[in-house]
C-alpha cells in the first residue's frame, strides 16, 4: 500500500514538473514572439487581423512566426503570420523589411555593447565569473587555488 502511495506521488509530481516545464517553453515562445511584432510595429509594418477569407488562408499557409517573402507583380511583399497569439498578419514592403534588418543589427550591437559593459564593471569591482570569494564548487575543496589566485602562484 505504502509502495503504490509513493509511486502515485511520484508520478503526480512528474506530471507537475512537466507541466511547469511546458508553461515556461509557451511563456518563453509568447514572450519571443511579442518581441518580434514590436520590431515588426516599430519598423513601420501594418497589423491585418485575419478577419477575411484570404487572410485566413494565408495565416494558415504561411509558414508561422517567421517574415515571409511574397512577390507579386507590382510589388514585393513581407508577411510575418501569427496564428496563436493574435490571429494576424503583419504585412510591409521592401523599405519596413529593410528597417526591420536594421532594427535587428541594432538591437544585436546594443545587446553586446551591454554585455561588454557588464563584463568591464564586474571585472572593475573585482568579480571572477564564479564571484569576488573564487569557485567554490567541489575544486574550492580540493583545489589550493580555489580563492582565485592564478595557476602560476606558488603559495
Amino acid at each position: 500500500m505504502k509502495n503504490s502511495n509513493r509511486l502515485t506521488g511520484l508520478f503526480l509530481l512528474g506530471l507537475l514538473a512537466l507541466s511547469a516545464c511546458t508553461t515556461i517553453k509557451h511563456d518563453m515562445r509568447e514572450s519571443s514572439t511579442r518581441s518580434m511584432e514590436d520590431q515588426l510595429k516599430a519598423a513601420g509594418f501594418k497589423l491585418m487581423l485575419a478577419d477575411t477569407q484570404e487572410r485566413q488562408k494565408m495565416l494558415t499557409t504561411l509558414p508561422p512566426e517567421r517574415v515571409t517573402r511574397i512577390p507579386r507583380p507590382d510589388n514585393v511583399y513581407y508577411i510575418y503570420s501569427d496564428p496563436d497569439l493574435c490571429s494576424c498578419l503583419y504585412v510591409g514592403r521592401q523599405q519596413e523589411f529593410d528597417h526591420l534588418q536594421q532594427l535587428s543589427v541594432d538591437m544585436a550591437n546594443a545587446n553586446q555593447a551591454m554585455v561588454t559593459h557588464e563584463i568591464a564593471e564586474n571585472q572593475q569591482a573585482g568579480w571572477s565569473p564564479s564571484g569576488p570569494w573564487g569557485n567554490m564548487g567541489y575544486w574550492g575543496l580540493t583545489n589550493p587555488n580555489s580563492m582565485g589566485r592564478p595557476a602560476w602562484d606558488p603559495e
